[in-house]
């Protein structure tokens, strides 16, 4: 089957592909939906150099209001252009009511289906399964009070993983940051051909979020 990977680059998404590839689907295309203002949490210098290492091609789709018209149009293209059969999402849950499973709702009437490879998961198994298979995700955006600026560019590795079971228990912090609690960029995972690495980067802080812009990022062999 040929499907389109719902691709943002962070933790999620990249298990998706990963658990989506494991199964034998023939993943032909990242697709990366990018909003007026793209998240800074998911910076495109590092998106672009994923797609090199993962040695797919990668779309970048921009969209405007009305989102719901603009990704189901997205859907159907990525249908006509790639002969996509459906889409893998890094979704684990419903996060709000308002937006409920918005991936689903946006393919009706698209003939394209909705593969989620970590829905249901507990939040644990998906850390467990990040660390224990190699991936290296780095923190891009925290955000308070749940977190402090100096976990911007951590590996989220076991120590990491004990650390925010630590906050889960102290102040409720989601242990995927799925309330937005936190991002992640990968940097490296099993499918990837090359690794990237972040040399140089800055900080900044826009109300009650921390972000880390990466200003070098390379491709280097693994």
């Amino acid at each position: 089957m040929k499907v389109a990977s719902l691709w943002s680059g962070g933790k999620d998404s990249s298990l998706a592909c990963y658990k989506a590839m494991e199964n034998k689907l023939d993943v032909v295309v990242l697709a990366n939906f990018i909003w007026e203002k793209p998240s800074v949490a998911h910076a495109l210098n590092i998106v672009r150099l994923q797609a090199e290492a993962i040695q797919k091609p990668s779309l970048e789709i921009h969209v405007k209001e009305p989102y719901f018209d603009e990704y189901h149009k997205a859907i159907i293209k990525l249908k006509q252009d790639y002969g996509i059969e459906a889409v893998v999402t890094g979704d684990i849950t419903i996060v709000d009511s308002f937006h409920g499973n918005w991936v689903t709702n946006v393919c009706k009437g698209t003939g394209v289906e909705v593969i989620n490879p970590i829905w249901g998961f507990e939040r644990s198994k998906v850390l467990e399964e990040l660390t224990s298979k190699g991936f290296k995700p780095m923190f891009t955006c925290v955000k308070e009070p749940w977190f402090t600026p100096d976990w911007l560019g951590r590996t989220l590795d076991n120590k990491a993983v004990e650390d925010l079971k630590e906050l889960h228990e102290k102040n409720g912090v989601d242990l995927c940051g799925e309330m937005g609690e936190y991002h992640t960029m990968v940097l490296d995972a099993p499918f990837f051909e090359k690794k990237i690495k972040v040399a140089k980067f800055t900080t900044e802080k826009r109300n009650d979020a921390f972000f880390l812009n990466p200003t070098e990022v390379s491709l280097e062999p693994k």
